[in-house]
């Protein structure tokens, strides 16, 4: 996240946007301001936030999008970058009055290059499609945000998308080799890793869309691995689960993946269908990676670990059948959720590893404070809890005790030694607790960056911080405009 100022431009209204202009731009099919279509990207995947934008436009080449630019800079029309909406901290949700610019047509198809070990891909390609390029090749690209068959490759790259894969492999900025960028001026970035334009690649990964639309990439592949086995470990307890994890860590063994699902999960996938977890009040599940050899001797160490630290009886390495239904558990939380409360939001703070147990106990502890069930999963190989809290939008009081939740949980973070996103990215959710997170200076130094490449504001002004910041660096952290 690029901490920013606020616009100084005031958002012009439906009636005094100058439509004609944009649709000479992207043409009359490309430009909807139809209700249905305002309604559908006046939200992202966030519970509970909603935009009014004005118009959505959907530029299919890096032309267009300058001239868009341009037109949104001498009008004063702010823009939010929006690729499959699948955004869980409210990046892509946008302002009212504004322009959704969706990079659904930056969708050239992926190449993969099976001798250098890379693809190439527009923004608007699916994760899911990357994936399945790469594998056809015989070849592997790790990156897997749990909405893969619809996140797209911009918004992954905007908010350095992370997943299951990551404690191992990495997350994506760890594969991307070369993007190519328009920013607010009107410029063309392409960065390339390894050469002087490297800081400006990283500059432009996790940036949110604050400082300009990556269209495309050029990112690295690497070999299956050869063996793969998978252990499901049901305990009676959630800190046995923690404590299991740390020391599993501890030992050197890194798994492939290690997904942790808490008593609140496995209840509200149980609700949606049987996945033979009546009984578990927490659950880890590890794939081991490597060789044949090195899988067995790795399986060992983790039965062993995971027996020292009260797993269920009988433990063993699971059969295929057993994996897919747990790997089918663990991705039908967030949509089982709703079967506990008709609203959720979810946080994914990351702390320490060796953190994690004390972690899910205060988390517990505001569950109980505020009288809503906190879910707690995530990927906790590498330190990264997604908590969701269970409320009732209709219910005032809720959304109240649901606020003051997620506040809590944030300082959890901090105060751990942890940071506030994981993989989510900063958004509108948690930008209130930016101040918490970082300090003058560093926020200073984050808004002089956003201005060097956006100097009138223009793309994406929720992800602001919370006082306009004229000054650089500000006289303090809450100067008033």
């Amino acid at each position: 996240m690029i901490a920013q100022y606020r616009s100084s431009c005031q958002n012009p209204t439906l009636d005094t946007m100058n439509f004609e202009a944009l649709i000479d731009i992207c043409g009359s099919d490309r430009v909807r301001t139809d209700s249905s279509t305002l309604v559908a990207y006046s939200v992202d995947a966030t519970v509970g936030y909603r935009g009014n934008p004005s118009a959505v436009i959907f530029p299919i080449n890096s032309n267009e999008i300058r001239r868009v630019f341009a037109l949104c800079s001498s009008q004063g029309w702010n823009i939010v970058v929006r690729g499959g909406g699948t955004s869980l901290a409210g990046g892509a949700v946008p302002s009212d009055h504004g322009i959704v610019m969706s990079t659904e047509l930056l969708d050239t198809k992926p190449i993969v290059d099976a001798q250098s070990m890379t693809i190439s891909a527009g923004a608007g390609v699916t994760t899911a499609d990357l994936q399945t390029a790469a594998a056809k090749k015989g070849l592997f690209f790790p990156p897997d945000p749990s909405s893969q068959s619809v996140a797209m490759l911009g918004g992954n790259l905007a908010t350095n998308a992370g997943g299951s894969f990551a404690l191992k492999y990495g997350v994506i900025r760890d594969y991307v080799l070369t993007i190519e960028a328009v920013t607010p001026s009107g410029d063309i970035v392409i960065a390339r890793r390894g050469d002087p334009t490297e800081p400006l690649l990283d500059l432009m990964i996790g940036s949110e869309g604050t400082l300009g639309l990556i269209i495309s990439a050029t990112l690295r592949l690497i070999r299956p691995p050869p063996t793969v086995s998978t252990i499901v470990a049901r305990f009676y307890t959630a800190d046995q689960a923690m404590n299991a994890t740390v020391e599993i860590l501890k030992m050197g063994v890194v798994p492939g993946r290690m997904e942790f699902m808490d008593e609140v999960s496995i209840a509200a996938v149980q609700l949606a269908r049987d996945y033979g977890l009546a009984n578990t009040k927490a659950l880890l599940i590890l794939e081991l990676h490597g060789t044949e050899k090195d899988v067995t001797q790795k399986t060992k160490v983790v039965l062993s670990a995971l027996n020292r630290n009260g797993s269920q009886k009988p433990l063993a390495p699971a059969t295929f059948e057993e994996a897919t239904v747990a790997w089918n558990a663990r991705s039908a939380i967030t949509s089982s959720l709703a079967r506990l409360k008709p609203g959720k939001i979810g946080e994914d703070i990351c702390v320490p590893r060796s953190k994690l147990p004390r972690a899910l106990r205060e988390i517990s502890k505001i569950s109980t404070e505020v009288d809503l069930l906190i879910a707690v999963f995530g990927h906790v190989g590498d330190g990264t809890l997604h908590p969701n809290v269970s409320y009732d939008p209709s219910s005032m009081s809720e959304c109240q005790r649901m606020k003051k939740a997620l506040s809590k949980i944030a300082e959890i973070g901090i105060a751990l030694g942890g940071v506030l996103s994981g993989e989510h990215g900063i958004g509108r959710v948690k930008l209130p607790y930016v101040d918490k997170a970082y300090d003058q200076s560093t926020i200073a130094a984050m808004a002089s960056i956003k201005k060097a490449f956006d100097p009138l504001g223009v793309l994406n002004p929720n992800l602001t911080w919370k006082e306009k910041v004229t000054d650089y660096p500000p006289k303090t952290a809450h100067q008033q405009a």
